[in-house]
């Protein structure tokens, strides 16, 4: 069994990317299954992620390379007796060091596992070519990295693009680079998918660090139920733009300068509406896909951000979501998880 784990920045295009490798894969052939970790209680990229032929699992409440290591042994001994898969990405969470986490599994004494280089991927449009602008679990990433993946460059000059490769070899001079736009795909981005076919030539053993404790990064989830039975796809988008545009202005005032990600998801009849907003300077983006009619539906909001008080970030999130579901006139319950439940491995098969 290989295993692929890609790590990045919050906001960095993880989601997109390990989507058209589950494809690449699927193509091939291949058995896959993915383990998502989101800092927060709640998931929501393993919704985004689940495609059928697919087994998705979510660990939540914490980073798999320090807080959660049993957690992340169980998810994988159950993968592997229960699905057999051929290959296990991960997602870690956007704080994560990747080579940590490579080091744990190695430790776990699982047998036949090998794995692909660790893909480290970064968001060319928001990241400062300033070294001294960057956090100490950005560099930290950045040099993990066996390739640096330069995501999302349609949206920078080739100028700026020169900029950042220069700051990631001064960073890594080892780890190959390599520059595409995970959504738009292309020849650069088919590359990372060959590359990702190789086997990681990584044998430094990590120092045990905590990321959480490092990072600066304060995180909250919340949940929502919505009751109203018909709700117009337009009003679902615009209902969630405003959330995440007033979730951003709120955090602004706290830290004019916050980095992280603030992600969405409103899933309803079928229509599953994903956005993010991933630093004090970037407008909300909104992605429409299709899944399986719930039974329920459901607003889900994650944010970490840097430097903001944790309370206060309770209050700029929970305060959003229930303000725009009011002037909508939508009917809704906050959904309340007990201690129990958080510390709890999530499971989702697709």
């Amino acid at each position: 069994m290989k295993c692929m784990i890609i790590g990045g920045f919050l906001g960095s295009g993880k989601t997109t990317t390990i989507r058209k490798l589950v494809e690449y894969l699927g193509k091939q052939g291949k058995k896959t299954a993915i383990i998502v970790n989101e800092i927060g209680e709640i998931g929501i990229d393993g919704d985004t992620i689940s495609r059928g032929g697919v087994e998705t699992r979510e660990i939540t409440s914490g980073c798999v390379c320090c807080t959660l290591r049993i957690s992340m042994e169980y998810t994988l001994i159950n993968l592997m007796t229960s699905y057999s898969p051929d290959t296990i990405i991960i997602e870690p969470t956007g704080i994560a060091f990747p080579r940590q986490l490579k080091s744990n599994i190695e430790n776990m004494g699982l047998n036949n596992v090998t794995f692909a280089p660790i893909v480290n991927l970064v968001d060319a449009s928001g990241l400062s070519p300033d070294a001294e602008d960057l956090q100490n679990f950005m560099k930290n990433q950045i040099e993990d990295a066996e390739i640096l993946g330069i995501n999302k460059v349609d949206l920078i000059s080739s100028e700026k693009l020169l900029e950042i490769c220069l700051l990631l070899r001064r960073l890594n001079p080892k780890a190959r680079m390599i520059h595409f736009s995970a959504r738009e795909g292309g020849e650069n981005f088919d590359k990372l998918l060959e590359m990702l076919e190789e086997a990681s030539r990584d044998k430094k053993i990590a120092d045990p660090k905590n990321s959480i404790e490092m990072s600066g990064v304060s995180a909250h989830s919340s949940e929502f139920e919505i009751t109203s039975q018909e709700i117009p796809l337009e009003t679902v988008i615009s209902v969630s733009e405003q959330i995440l545009s007033n979730i951003t202005t709120s955090i602004k005032e706290l830290n004019s300068e916050f980095i992280g990600h603030i992600k969405l998801s409103f899933s309803h009849n079928g229509n599953f509406v994903k956005g993010s907003v991933t630093s004090a300077h970037k407008n909300p983006e909104i992605e429409i896909l299709k899944k399986e009619r719930d039974a329920c539906s459901r607003v889900k909001v994650l944010s970490a951000v840097t430097s903001v008080p944790h309370d206060e970030l309770i209050k700029a999130v929970d305060l959003a979501i229930r303000r725009q579901l009011e002037d909508r006139r939508l009917s809704f319950k906050k959904m309340e998880r007990s201690a129990q439940a958080h510390a709890q491995v999530g499971i989702r098969a697709s």
